[in-house]
Formats: structure tokens, C-alpha cells, sequence
């Protein structure tokens, strides 16, 4: 058999197992067509918002322990620390070398 033919079986396959899919969902569904349709809307909403406040929660804990780690309030926030004053008597500049 050739590569078509396999391919066009597939999808005729699929395009067959969708639509009886459908068909017995649409009968069994516990709701109207229009109140699924409400719900599913409701669900996926609420799904993207609770996805978007779960990643703001991460990326806010991560530059936190960023900040915390480089001991700098300021890293990530597009301000800069002001950089110390060597002017000063006795200031020192210290390099930091990771372990």
C-alpha cells in the first residue's frame, strides 16, 4: 500500500472518529448546546486567568530570589543601585567571584 493511501485512510480515520465523537457527545451531553458552550467559555477564562496569575506569582518569586541571591533590591526593576562612592575616606570596591 502506498504512502497516499495510508495517509488518506488515516485521515479519513480521523475525520470519522471526530465526527462520531461529536454525534455521541452532543447526545449525552448533559446540557443544552448553548449552556455548554457558556460553561466551556466560563471554564477556559477562568483557566487563562488563573495561568497568567500563577506565572505573574512565579516570575515575581523568581526575581525575588534573584535579588535576594545578588543582593541587589533593585536587580530586574530597570533601576540600578547607585554605585558606591569611592570618594569617600576608607571606601572600598569589592569584587565578587562566584564560588
Amino acid at each position: 500500500m502506498s504512502l497516499g493511501m495510508k495517509l488518506f485512510k488515516f485521515t479519513a480515520g480521523t475525520a470519522t472518529g471526530a465526527a462520531i465523537g461529536a454525534a455521541v457527545g452532543s447526545l449525552l451531553a448533559p446540557h443544552r448546546g448553548t449552556d455548554l458552550q457558556r460553561s466551556t467559555r466560563e471554564l477556559i477564562a477562568e483557566t487563562r486567568s488563573d495561568g497568567k496569575l500563577g506565572q505573574h506569582l512565579t516570575e515575581s518569586e523568581m526575581a525575588d530570589r534573584f535579588r535576594n541571591r545578588v543582593n541587589d533590591p533593585t536587580a530586574l526593576t530597570g533601576q540600578h543601585a547607585a554605585p558606591p562612592d569611592t570618594n569617600l575616606p576608607g571606601a572600598q570596591v569589592v569584587t565578587l567571584r562566584n564560588p
